[in-house]
């Protein structure tokens, strides 16, 4: 991959140096964390999914009464601009990262904002995991932080991530590499940046959407294959015990796609990946391959 001299960032309209990508000390994102975003993934320089994307940062602003600064054309146009300019266009895989800010504050009030928002996107190289990781799978505690299903920033992919980041820093300091999270009322949730899935005796389930987390983009796209491959997929609200008793479980998120898991806490999965994780898998790929043609 040949490297640019400086990395370039989208910023407010402009493309510009990351030297020169600046955010006002006084911006609501970082005073009040006043800021939503969404991370896509990019194959051979074609983002994945990007409309769906946007579509839910369009609706996160909705939810925090945000303003979104350009419309889903401008920012299409601003990502492929910058996977440019970043030489991300050709080869190899990105992350591209897109937020909105609250713009200048005028104190800690409400959700009044003096100022435009604003909007900084980023494109970086990404280097997935290999496939001997896949093969072996993630480790999973359980966190005791609990997600809150009745407030509206758990279906909203915002700035506030210190819940997700303690819980994580938590899981590694026990030696696994991430952590599941229950609701408030003890149903299953998610992990801290990704959705999962449990399969026994052949079926699939996953949270259902009011068990306080944000539905992400890959795990809506593993529902859609479900339905094309004819295996059901079952929406629960259940604790603990269900996904202790599963016999497969899988993460998912924008960037590492689909991530066999091969414990939970002490409990060793019987299989990692399963027969379920591999096929999902490789549908997905397929799914991969048939929207993100090689430019």
């Amino acid at each position: 991959m040949v490297l640019v001299s400086e990395e370039k960032v989208f910023l407010n309209g402009d493309i510009v140096p990351l030297s020169r990508a600046l955010v006002p000390i006084d911006d609501r994102a970082v005073l009040f964390g006043d800021s939503v975003f969404e991370t896509v993934r990019a194959y051979g320089g074609c983002p994945f999914r990007l409309w769906r994307h946007i579509e839910r940062l369009a609706e996160s602003c909705r939810l925090t009464q945000l303003a979104l600064p350009l419309s889903a054309k401008e920012i299409t146009a601003a990502v492929a601009a910058l996977l440019a300019d970043n030489r991300l266009d050709r080869e190899g895989d990105a992350r591209i990262r897109i937020t909105v800010t609250g713009g200048p504050s005028s104190g800690p009030g409400g959700l009044e904002r003096p100022g435009p928002t604003g909007m900084f996107i980023t494109a970086r190289p990404y280097q997935p995991p290999g496939e001997v990781d896949y093969g072996r799978g993630i480790t999973l505690a359980v966190s005791g932080l609990k997600r809150n299903s009745s407030s509206p920033l758990s279906s909203v992919k915002s700035g506030n991530y210190l819940d997700s980041m303690l819980a994580r820093q938590d899981a590694l300091d026990r030696g696994s590499d991430d952590a599941v999270m229950l609701t408030t009322a003890g149903n299953l949730s998610e992990a801290t940046s990704s959705n999962i899935f449990l399969a026994k005796d052949g079926e699939l389930m996953t949270p259902n959407v009011g068990c306080g987390f944000l539905p992400g983009v890959t795990r809506e796209a593993v529902i859609e294959l479900c339905g094309r491959i004819s295996m059901p997929c079952k929406a629960i609200m259940e604790g603990l015990d269900t996904l202790m008793a599963a016999h497969e479980v899988f993460l998912t998120n924008s960037m590492f796609e689909l991530m066999p898991v091969c414990r939970v806490g002490t409990r060793v999965l019987p299989s990692c990946p399963g027969p379920i994780t591999k096929r999902l898998t490789a549908a997905y790929r397929d799914l991969i391959a048939s929207e993100t043609p090689t430019i």
